[in-house]
C-alpha cells in the first residue's frame, strides 16, 4: 500500500510572525504548508501546485486579500478551492459582505482560537479528499462507459459480420445441397431401377455396392445439413398420423441384411396398449431409430440388437412413448458418456478410422428428440453393450385419421373406387429425373405425363384437367415451380378436381417449405427421391380429392 502524499495548504499573510503562528497550529505530517507574504506571491504558488484550502489575510499592502480572492475565483483551475479569511476588522458588516462576495467560504477574527481553525481546516481537507475520490471514480466510470460503448460497437459489428457469414453459409449449403442431391437423385434412382431388372449375380453385386455407397454419401450430406439447420434453430417438425409399427418395420428392414451377415438377432417389442396410429413426425422418429440401430449393429459383433417400445405416460391430449435400443456390443466407458452427444465427437479417434462416421449422428438425435418433446440418455456397460433410451411426446389422431402405410392400403387408397387409372404430371427440366419419377410411378401402377418447365406444366394442367397429382420441381428454366403452382391455383376453378401439388427439390434449407405453402403446394419431398417417399405422398392423399376437403400439409 503506497504512502499518501501530504495535502497542500496555502497560508497567505504579509506578517512573518502571523505565518509562524498559523504554521504552529496546523503543523502535521498530513499537511504540506506553503507560505506566501503577498497576494502576488500567493497567485504564483497557485500556478505551481494543487491546494486543498487557502488561509488568506484580508489586510495586506499592495494587493489585499479581497482582490486576491477575486483573482483566485476567476481562474477555472482554482475557483473551487475554499478560502478562509482572517482579519482583525471583520466585525464590520460591510467588510464581511465584501469578503464573502469575493469568494470566501469562512471568516475568522484575530486573534483566532487555534483549535477552531484546525478543526475547520481538517473539515475542508476531508471535503477536498472526498471530492477528489469522487472525481477519480467519475473518471473511472467515464472510462468504463467509453470502453463499454467501444465494446458494444465491436459486438454490433461482430454480430453483423456473423449474420452475413451465417447467411452466406446458408446460401452456400443450399447451393451445395442442390448441386450434390440432383446428381445423387439420378444415381440412386437409376440404381434402384437397375436392380429390379434382369441382372447377372455379379452385376447385381456391383449395383448393390453402388447403392450402398450412394446411401452412405447421402447420409453424410443429410447429417451436415440437418446439423446446420438445428444449430441455427431453423429445423421444423412435420406432424401427421402414421402407423408406429410399420415405421419400426421399415427401419428394421433396412438393417436385416447387415444383421444377417453378422449373425445378429434383430428384434423389436411393442407394448399392446400403445396406439397403433400416432400423430407426430414419422420421418424424424425414423431418423433417430435408424441412427441408433445403425450404431448398435456397427459396434456389435455377436448377440443381437433389440428395440423395446413402451408407454411412459398418457394425458388427455398426448402420449409419452419410450424407446430403448439395446445391444450386446463393445460397450461404452462410463467416463466417456459426456462426449457422446457432442457434435463432431467420437469416443476414440481410432473409432473413426475403424467404423467411420461424421460424429454428428448422436448430436442430431439429441436435438430431434428434444424437438419432439423428449430426452435421450445412455445406460452403458463395458461388458454387456449399451442401451440408448429416448422418449417422444405424440398425440393420438382423431378416430377417422388416416395413418396406415401398408401396400394393401396403398392400392386401396389410390384406386379409391374409381374405374379409370389416376393420372400424374411430373414437372422437371432434368431428363434423368423425369425418367426416374415416371418409372417409379409406373411401378406403382400410375400413368404419368411429363412437362419440362413450369410454363408447360400450366398448359398441360389446364388442357387435361384430370391430373390428380403434380410432382413439381422448383428450380426450372422459363418458369419455376412456385410461379407455375400459383398460376394453376389461380385457375383451378376451371379444373374438374383440385390436384395435389407436391414440391420436389434438392434445396432443403430454411424458408423453402413456407414459400411452397404460400404458393399453394400441398406437400414437399426432397431429392434424392426414393420409392418410399412417393408412396408416403400417394397414401397420404386418397382419391377422390374434393377441393373443399383438401388440407395443406407443408
Amino acid at each position: 500500500m503506497g504512502v499518501q502524499e501530504p495535502i497542500h495548504i496555502l497560508l497567505v499573510d504579509d506578517r512573518p510572525e502571523n505565518l509562524l503562528a498559523l504554521e504552529a497550529v496546523l503543523e502535521s505530517e498530513q499537511y504540506h504548508l506553503v507560505k506566501a507574504t503577498s497576494g502576488e506571491e500567493a497567485l504564483r504558488c497557485l500556478l505551481k501546485g494543487e491546494f486543498a484550502v487557502i488561509v488568506l489575510d484580508v489586510q495586506m499592502p499592495g494587493m489585499d486579500g479581497i482582490e486576491t480572492a477575486r483573482l483566485i475565483k476567476a481562474r477555472d483551475k482554482t475557483k473551487d478551492i475554499p478560502i478562509i479569511f482572517i482579519s482583525a476588522n471583520s466585525k464590520e458588516a460591510e467588510h464581511l459582505f465584501a469578503g464573502y462576495s469575493a469568494g470566501a467560504i469562512d471568516y475568522m477574527v484575530k486573534p483566532f482560537i487555534p483549535q477552531i481553525l484546525k478543526s475547520k481546516i481538517d473539515g475542508f481537507v476531508e471535503m477536498y479528499l472526498t471530492n477528489k475520490r469522487h472525481k477519480t471514480q467519475s473518471m473511472l466510470l467515464q472510462q468504463k462507459t467509453y470502453e463499454l460503448e467501444r465494446i458494444n460497437q465491436e459486438l454490433i459489428k461482430a454480430k453483423e459480420a456473423a449474420e452475413i457469414a451465417a447467411k452466406a453459409k446458408t446460401e452456400f449449403l443450399a447451393m451445395m445441397s442442390h448441386e450434390i442431391r440432383t446428381p445423387m437423385n439420378g444415381v440412386i434412382g437409376m440404381v434402384d431401377l437397375l436392380m429390379e431388372s434382369d441382372l447377372k449375380e455379379e452385376q447385381r453385386e456391383y449395383a448393390k455396392i453402388i447403392r450402398s455407397s450412394a446411401d452412405a454419401l447421402v447420409t453424410v450430406i443429410n447429417d451436415i445439413l440437418d446439423f446446420t439447420k438445428m444449430e441455427s434453430g431453423k429445423l421444423e417438425l412435420e406432424e401427421y398420423p402414421f402407423d408406429l409399427e410399420n415405421c419400426i418395420q421399415e427401419v428394421f428392414s433396412l438393417f436385416s441384411v447387415e444383421a444377417g451377415k453378422k449373425n445378429l438377432e434383430l428384434m423389436y417389442f411393442i407394448e399392446d396398449h400403445i396406439p397403433k396410429v400416432i400423430f407426430g413426425d414419422m420421418a424424424r422418429l425414423r431418423q433417430v431409430l435408424i441412427n441408433l440401430i445403425a450404431n448398435a449393429i456397427k459396434f456389435t459383433h455377436e448377440g443381437g440388437v433389440y428395440l423395446m417400445v413402451s408407454l411412459k405416460g398418457r394425458t388427455d391430449d398426448a402420449i409419452d412413448i419410450e424407446f430403448a435400443v439395446q445391444d450386446t456390443g463393445i460397450g461404452i466407458s462410463v467416463d466417456k458418456i459426456d462426449r457422446l452427444f457432442k457434435p463432431f465427437s467420437q469416443l476414440d479417434s481410432s473409432m473413426t478410422r475403424k467404423y467411420g462416421g461424421t460424429g454428428l449422428g448422436l448430436a442430431i438425435c439429441r436435438s430431434l428428440v428434444e424437438m419432439m418433446g423428449g430426452e435421450i440418455r445412455v445406460e452403458p456397460s463395458e461388458e454387456k453393450g449399451a442401451t440408448f433410451i429416448f422418449n417422444i411426446v405424440a398425440k393420438e389422431p382423431e378416430p377417422d385419421g388416416n395413418g396406415r402405410r401398408g401396400d394393401d392400403e396403398f392400392h386401396l387408397r389410390v384406386s379409391g373406387g374409381e374405374k379409370e387409372e389416376p393420372v400424374v404430371l411430373v414437372v422437371d427440366d432434368h431428363p434423368v429425373n423425369q425418367k426416374l419419377m415416371v418409372s417409379m410411378l409406373n411401378k406403382l401402377g400410375l400413368r404419368a405425363d411429363v412437362a419440362e418447365d413450369g410454363k408447360q406444366a400450366v398448359e398441360k394442367a389446364m388442357a387435361a384437367s384430370g391430373y390428380r397429382f403434380i410432382f413439381m420441381d422448383l428450380q426450372m428454366p422459363v418458369m419455376d415451380g412456385l410461379e407455375a403452382t400459383r398460376l394453376i391455383r389461380k385457375r383451378e376453378e376451371e379444373l374438374s378436381s383440385r390436384p395435389v401439388i407436391v414440391a420436389i427439390t434438392a434445396n432443403v434449407m430454411e424458408g423453402i417449405q413456407s414459400r411452397c405453402k404460400e404458393a399453394g403446394m400441398d406437400d414437399y419431398i426432397s431429392k434424392p427421391v426414393q420409392m418410399g417417399s412417393v408412396k408416403d405422398i400417394l397414401t397420404r392423399y386418397p382419391f377422390p380429392l374434393p377441393r373443399e376437403s383438401m388440407q395443406t400439409r407443408i
